[in-house]
């Protein structure tokens, strides 16, 4: 069992630190969604183009991707509860100006604004659990905090259409108040304090992270160009994204301060955990893009249809979290993290095979499958994140894997972007089930990586480690 760090000082009340950041958590996911049914209102109300309204999501994107990194390493270097509490604050004021927002350029403006908060938010979370939460109970903690996530993304549409329906677009943002106030409250008596700063304040590492913001925006630009027609612009900005990729990787090698200490990928788990969350939501995000272009566009099914077998996948992943939480802090993470990595291979090639075959149920069963493998593989490779680093790295670890989650999103899209050039044709489902043999291909892999984030044996305490609660294999 891990001893109490001497350094921190906890609270009175340690019971509320996970639900505060469950709530903290729920912020950025849920209004990541939420928006979405509100775009066609907010293009009225701004008579704007369909164009300009999709900045409030694109630039909301990149923001996330790019901000999760420099987030968690600042919680790193100031202090966790105060990093914490302060994009609480700034995620609570940037939803004031949304909500107030004469117009549409000073709405995705106070937008990029609270993604920039959510970035503090997330990953300095995370970090808070790795600091507090005893190791033999931390795969729990973050199968909670992955439910969390999970259900406020898939609540935001319904949500954001019943407010938007009845009190207009600006309530979306307004109801994110009372939440940041919750969040606030609880934080404010439970999350410790820690006596001495995790690290010296270093410079800011501007050139690194306008290289990462310009690669992650040539990358999100390729599949607008592909559906707008515009092929080569679209490998364009593909090739653009990888040489400013590679230029991103070669300056954060020499870079004193980087905003990702590329030091951290020589840690087998640290390295296997991004590979494996890259790669589960490169699979996760085409699966839930493709599969209401195969209902819909090549059997003519209704859009309930589709809600109902998606919700197979999202249901699945969302409420068996915790379960691979648990299992974690039982048996150690390599055993969930295969599995459900396993699983997830299982789905995938089910849903090849029912696409081929037109079996309604085996395509249910198939995104069933799939969730589950997603569910109970989250909490031991998001644990595997922060575990193999010290703790005072926690978290630009937890925001550097919160990236990978991104990357893996956006090359994702590419894909599917790529294999519909062209709308599907009804009746013919070749080209979804070449897609889905190809990322059969990739959740293969899946498997290999996700075997490396943990060890067979049972992880455990390593008194010689540096900061408190750190486990090794044994």
């Amino acid at each position: 069992m891990s001893m109490p760090d001497p350094r921190v000082d906890t609270p009175n009340t340690p019971r509320l630190l996970l639900p505060t950041i469950m709530v903290g958590t729920m912020l950025a996911p849920l209004n990541s969604t939420m928006i979405a049914v509100a775009l066609p209102e907010l293009q009225r109300a701004f008579d704007a183009p369909v164009t300009s309204v999709a900045w409030l999501v694109t630039l909301y994107l990149i923001a996330m991707a790019v901000g999760q990194p420099i987030g968690g390493r600042l919680g790193d270097q100031y202090g966790r509860r105060r990093v914490y509490l302060v994009g609480l604050v700034w995620f609570a004021v940037a939803s004031l100006g949304c909500a107030f927002a004469p117009e549409l350029p000073w709405l995705i403006v106070f937008r990029v604004q609270q993604a920039l908060a959510g970035t503090l938010i997330f990953p300095t979370g995370a970090a808070l659990v790795r600091m507090v939460v005893p190791d033999e109970r931390r795969g729990t903690a973050f199968g909670m905090i992955g439910l969390a996530a999970s259900v406020a993304a898939a609540s935001g549409p319904p949500i954001g259409g019943v407010l938007v329906h009845a009190f207009g677009w600006s309530s979306i943002f307004w109801m994110n108040v009372p939440l940041v106030v919750l969040a606030l409250a609880m934080g404010w008596r439970s999350l410790p304090r820690h006596r001495h700063e995790f690290a010296t304040p270093q410079a800011f590492d501007i050139p690194g992270v306008l290289l990462l913001a310009l690669a992650f925006s040539a990358l999100v630009l390729a599949p607008t160009a592909l559906r707008r027609g515009f092929p080569a612009l679209a490998i364009g900005a593909i090739v653009a994204g990888g040489v400013l990729g590679m230029m991103f990787v070669a300056w954060e090698r020499r870079a004193t301060a980087p905003v990702i200490d590329m030091h951290l990928f020589k840690r087998r788990q640290f390295a296997a955990a991004c590979g494996a969350i890259l790669l589960a939501n490169l699979v996760m995000y085409t699966t839930l893009l493709s599969v209401p272009l195969y209902l819909e566009g090549v059997r003519g099914e209704g859009v309930r249809t589709t809600g109902v077998m998606l919700a197979a996948l999202s249901i699945f992943a969302a409420f068996l979290t915790p379960l691979g939480g648990r299992w974690t802090d039982r048996y150690g993470r390599w055993m969930p993290a295969v599995a459900g990595a396993a699983l997830v291979f299982a789905g995938t090639v089910a849903l090849a095979t029912g696409m081929h075959t037109g079996w309604s149920a085996l395509l249910m069963v198939a995104l069933a499958t799939m969730g589950v493998g997603l569910g109970i593989s989250g909490a031991p490779v998001q644990s595997a994140s922060v575990d193999a680093v010290p703790e005072a790295r926690a978290g630009s670890a937890s925001g550097v894997y919160s990236t990978s989650r991104y990357i893996g999103s956006v090359v994702g899209s590419i894909v599917l972007a790529f294999v519909f050039v062209d709308e599907p044709v009804a009746g013919e489902p070749q080209r979804l089930v070449w897609l889905f043999s190809v990322l059969s291909v990739f959740a293969l892999a899946g498997i290999a990586v996700n075997a490396r984030v943990g060890d067979r044996r049972r992880m455990a305490i390593d008194p010689g480690s540096a900061g408190a609660g750190s486990v090794t294999p044994r």
